[in-house]
C-alpha cells in the first residue's frame, strides 16, 4: 500500500454516465491515487446488472492501490438517480460497495450536481449537459432545483447524442425512398452499421439493410452515430447540417428555460458535445454567451468533481487548488 494516504483519508468519486463510467479516487486534500473506467452506466437502457458490472469494474481500477477501508465518502454522479436509488438496483448496488470492501456511506446523486461542481466551485448556478442523453438544471446546494428536459431516449433527450444518430437514419432513409436530397450520411450511417464492404449498392436494399441494422441492436445504439453528423455538416452537407442547426437549436433552448434567480450564476456546460470543439459545442456556446452576456464555463472531469463533493463533505479544510485538481480532465 502507497504511504500517500498515511495523513488524510481517501474519497471516491463515481460518474455513472450514460457514455461510459469513470471513478477517481483522491485524498481529502485532493491528490489523485487512484482511477478506474468501464461502460455504459444508462439505467435507462441496460439491465441492471450490466450497469452494476460497469460500476463495480470501474470502482475496482481506482482502488487498486488502495486499502478501500481509508475511504471516508463515496459520491456517486448519476443520471436517472431514482433507478439507483429505488426498486430493483439497490440490492445490487449495496453488493458493488460491499465487494470493493467499502464500509463508508455512499451518496448518490444527480450527474447534474457532479457535472455542475466539474466547471465551478459556486453552489448555486445552472448546468446543461448533452452527451447520450440531455438535460438542464439549476443547482443549488448541491441539490438540483430545477430541470428541463433530460426525459431518456424514447421521449426526451432533444439534441443529443441518441437525438443527432436517430435524426441521421432518418435523413437516409428519406434519401433513400426519394422524400428528402442527397447527403454525405448515407454512405457514413450505412457503413457504420453494416460495414463499407457489405453496402449493397441497390438502394431497396439498402433500406432493408439499414432498417435490419437498427432494430436488430438496442435503440440506444443509435447514439453511436451521433459523431457523424457534424463531421457531414463540415463537409458541407446541407441535411447534417440543419440537423446540427436543430440540435444547437434545441440545447439552447433548455438552457434558457430555466429560471436564473441570479444572472451573474454560472453556466456549466458538461458532456462530448458540448466540451469539444465540434460545431455543436461552438455554436452552443456562442449563443448562450450573447444570450447570457457570459462566457459558459466547460466542466472538467465529472468522476473528479464526485471525488470533490465527497471531500468536502469530510473536511472544510481543503486544499484551495484541490477543485481544480481533481476537475481537470484526466489524460
Amino acid at each position: 500500500m502507497p504511504n500517500a494516504t498515511a495523513a488524510s483519508s481517501l474519497v471516491l468519486g463515481i460518474d455513472a454516465g450514460t457514455g461510459l463510467v469513470e471513478a477517481v479516487c483522491a485524498t481529502t486534500d485532493g491528490h489523485v491515487v487512484g482511477r478506474g473506467r468501464s461502460g455504459s452506466a444508462n439505467a435507462m437502457a441496460l439491465p441492471v446488472a450490466e450497469v452494476v458490472e460497469h460500476l463495480s469494474a470501474a470502482g475496482r481500477q481506482a482502488l487498486s492501490t488502495v486499502d478501500p477501508a481509508q475511504v471516508r465518502v463515496v459520491v456517486v454522479g448519476a443520471a436517472g438517480v431514482l433507478r439507483f436509488t429505488r426498486g430493483a438496483a439497490v440490492e445490487p448496488l449495496a453488493g458493488v460497495w460491499r465487494l470493493a470492501g467499502l464500509t463508508c456511506p455512499v451518496q448518490v446523486v444527480a450527474d447534474a450536481v457532479t457535472a455542475f461542481a466539474a466547471g465551478t466551485q459556486r453552489r448555486h448556478g445552472s448546468v446543461l449537459i448533452a452527451d447520450i442523453g440531455a438535460i438542464a438544471a439549476r443547482i443549488g446546494d448541491g441539490k438540483v432545483l430545477e430541470r428541463v428536459d433530460g426525459n431518456g431516449w424514447l421521449v426526451g433527450d432533444d439534441g443529443s447524442g441518441f437525438w443527432l444518430g436517430r435524426q441521421a437514419v432518418r435523413a437516409v432513409f428519406a434519401e433513400l425512398d426519394h422524400r428528402g436530397e442527397p447527403t454525405l450520411l448515407t454512405q457514413a450511417v450505412l457503413a457504420t452499421l453494416v460495414g463499407e464492404e457489405s453496402v449493397p449498392a441497390d438502394p431497396a436494399e439498402q433500406i432493408l439493410v439499414l432498417r435490419d441494422s437498427v432494430y436488430d441492436g438496442p435503440p440506444i445504439a443509435l447514439a453511436g452515430l451521433a459523431r457523424l453528423v457534424p463531421a457531414a455538416a463540415e463537409a458541407g452537407d446541407r441535411v447534417a447540417q440543419r440537423i446540427v442547426d436543430r440540435a444547437v437549436t434545441l440545447l439552447v433552448d433548455s438552457a434558457n428555460s430555466l429560471n436564473a434567480d441570479d444572472p451573474d450564476e454560472p453556466l456549466v456546460l458538461a458532456g462530448s458535445l458540448l466540451s469539444g470543439h465540434g460545431p455543436i459545442g461552438r455554436e452552443v456556446q456562442r449563443r448562450l454567451a450573447s444570450y447570457h452576456q457570459a462566457d459558459p464555463v466547460l466542466a472538467g472531469s465529472c468522476a473528479g468533481a464526485a471525488a470533490w463533493l465527497a471531500a468536502r463533505s469530510v473536511t472544510a479544510d481543503m486544499d484551495p487548488y484541490a477543485h481544480r485538481r481533481l476537475t481537470a480532465p484526466a489524460n
